[in-house]
Order: structure tokens, then sequence, then C-alpha cells
């Protein structure tokens, strides 16, 4: 295995020893729309951003569950930061596709941050020394904190699409420094607000072939990490987020139960066998969808140790992922439904959590209509599959 020995523990604990921090400004970074810049320089200092960098740059180049594992950790202190965290370290698997030249000079010191956006928004027009790159990205989270931008782009050449072996127009990412971009204020949301999922823009901004991710073919990918598509390892991320969250949730709402006797009772909440009940359901819903969850992660991983990370593992653990959103944010739900009229203050966990899975459920990758994209699969019909 390629992981540095004492990485993985290490960045296990770092992640436990963030919750009491992370807990403490949550309601300072959804104030702000975004993380604070000490606080995501405290996290590259910590290694969470490079998890997924190659261990030849610097990286920690760490398998898919403990990944996971660190990201649902992450959630269940501020489902913001875990959000971040995920999209920068999966924005670095641009990295292996770049020129080794160029991989090394972006990421030439360890706490570096990439964040971007993969959706093809740009246009990219070819000129003499590369690309002309225009265009207006948005859902750029965690963009503001940092220093190389990715951004997904559609290339042409004399006004024509430069089309791919398979006749299908290119598209790309991009790597620009930060200060290539404009960031616009448009995040003004319900949830996730901390994330600081702006629009950016970029005009005429030159990019060299070898700033463009995949532009040229890449050697065979000898770790597994990288022979799984880049979009099934963004996609994989939430289903961790949102297992932390539901799990916070309960969490927070068993504190609230032990204290809390409701108008017209003589009890607290907790002794209610209503809301024993509704717990336990609620309970064993999250254990059953986080068990399969990274039953379907280790299966993946596993397939591509043997170079087989085919789209039966794939779909499969989209679908567990669909799943862990899903159930993440039902339990959220219920958690502040069960609060009854304490989840409503702002104050209140539970109403940002049940806000937060209402945001995660919304994402291209986890919305629900994934499902008849997986049912193609599973019927032998299919359809759409390559997004898996």
């Amino acid at each position: 295995m390629s992981l540095q020995p004492a990485a993985l523990p290490s960045m296990l604990e770092n992640a436990h020893a963030m919750v009491p921090t992370l807990r403490e400004c949550a309601e300072d970074v959804e104030r702000a729309r975004r993380l604070p810049d000490s606080l995501a320089q405290s996290l590259a200092d910590q290694g969470f951003y490079r998890m997924w960098v190659p261990e030849r740059l610097g990286g920690l180049q760490m398998p898919l569950a403990p990944s996971l594992e660190v990201f649902e950790i992450l959630a269940s202190a501020d489902p913001s930061v875990a959000w971040c965290v995920a999209i920068s370290v999966s924005s670095t698997l641009a990295l292996p596709h770049l020129p080794e030249s160029t991989a090394a000079a972006i990421f030439d010191r360890p706490e570096r941050i990439i964040a971007g956006v993969y959706a093809p928004k740009g246009r990219a027009d070819s000129c003499e020394g590369g690309f002309r790159v225009s265009g207006r990205w948005p859902f750029g989270s965690g963009t503001q904190n940092a220093d190389w931008i990715l951004a997904g782009s559609r290339f042409f050449r004399d006004g024509e699409a430069i089309l791919d072996k398979r006749g299908n127009p290119r598209t790309h990412m991009v790597v620009v420094p930060a200060d290539q971009v404009e960031f616009l204020d448009t995040w003004h949301v319900s949830g996730l607000a901390g994330t600081g999922s702006t629009d950016f823009k970029m005009t005429d901004a030159l990019v060299s072939e070898d700033y463009i991710s995949g532009w040229t073919p890449s050697p065979a990918a000898e770790d597994p990490l990288y022979r799984i598509p880049q979009l099934s390892l963004l996609a994989v991320g939430f289903g961790a987020i949102a297992l932390g969250l539901g799990r916070s949730a309960l969490s927070e709402l068993l504190t609230l139960a032990t204290a809390k006797t409701a108008t017209g009772q003589s009890a607290p909440l907790a002794r209610r066998r209503d809301f024993q009940s509704d717990l336990a359901r609620a309970e064993v819903s999250l254990r059953a969808a986080r068990s399969h969850y990274y039953e379907c992660a280790e299966a993946l991983w596993e397939a591509a140790r043997q170079d087989a990370a085919g789209i039966e593992e794939r779909a499969s653990l989209r679908l567990a992922t669909l799943h862990a959103v899903e159930t993440g944010a039902e339990v959220a739900r219920t958690a502040y439904q069960l609060g009854g009229a304490s989840s409503v203050y702002l104050d209140s966990r539970l109403q940002r959590l049940f806000r937060d899975s209402h945001v995660i459920t919304q994402h291209v990758q986890v919305r629900p209509d994934l499902y008849s994209v997986i049912g193609s699969h599973l019927s032998g019909e299919p359809k759409g599959t390559e997004m898996l």
C-alpha cells in the first residue's frame, strides 16, 4: 500500500480533534457564508486537503474508506466544513492527469488548497500559447480559500468544437491561480451556507496545455484511488457527509430529549414510548445505510486494486450513496420534528442540520433522478451510466 504508515490514524485522530472547534465556530461559519481563512489554513496544515494528493507530490494518497470516515467525522461537527474539504480533496484528483512538472508546480507545498467546479461551464478557445478561457461557474464550494482553481470547460479551435476519438466535444478542467478568477457574491442560501459555494468567473484567461487536466494521456494509474473515475469519487463523499450529519442530529436530539419536558407532560421527552420508538427507527435506518455504504466503498476499492473498477461496483456505490444522502436527510427531519418547538430557534443545531441536509439532496450527483440511471443499468437497458 502506498499510504504513508502514520497518515491514516493521524488523519482520523486529527478529524476527531477538530470536532469541538468546528462545533463551536459553526454559527460563525454560517454567518460568514464561507470558511474563515484561518480555519481553512488550519485544515490545510493538518493535512485534510491532501488526502488524495499523490504521495510523490507530498500527499497522503489515502485509501477510499478511511477518507470517507474523515469526511463523516468532520460533518458530525459542521457539514459545511466537511463539504469544503470533500470538494477540495476530490479537486486534487486533477493532479495525476497533468504533466508531472505542472503538478509539482501547483502542489509545491503540502498546505496548498485546490478547489473548483467540474461542470464544463467555460469556453476555451485555441490561441498562441494555449487557450483563452472565459466563463462563469456556479457552486464554487471552498474556492475563496483556494490557491488554485479548477474550472470545467469546452474546447474550441477556429470556432469549432474540438472532438475526442468518439466524436464528442472535448471537455476538461483548466487549472489557474486563484488571482485569475473573480468571485461573485451569489451564495445566499438556506443550507450549507458556510461552504462559500459562490459563482466565479474568468475572462480571457490564458491557459497553456500543461495546465489542462487530461489534455494529454496520462500513464496507467498504479494506485487504486486513481483508477476510479473522478466523478465517482466526487459523488461518494456526499454520502459520508450525510451520514455524519445524521449522526449529529440524533446526538443533538438525545441531548435535548433528556432535558426537555414538553408542555402538558410530566416526564422528559426521552422517557416517552412514542419518542423511543421513533428514535430506534431513525437509529436503525442510519446504521443500515452506513453499513451498506461502507461495504460498497470497500467493494469498489477492492475492484480498483485489481484494476477492475467497472460499472457494477460504481453503480452499487452510487446507489448506496443516494440512499445514505436520503437517509441522512430523513434522520435530520425526524430529529427536527421530535425536537418540537425547540428546533425552530436559530441557535438550535437541529434546524441547521435539517437545512443543511436538504441542500445536500439537491446536488446533481446525488439527486433522486439518478435512481433511474442506476435502474437502467440494473434492468439491462443502460442509459446515462457514464456519469456513475
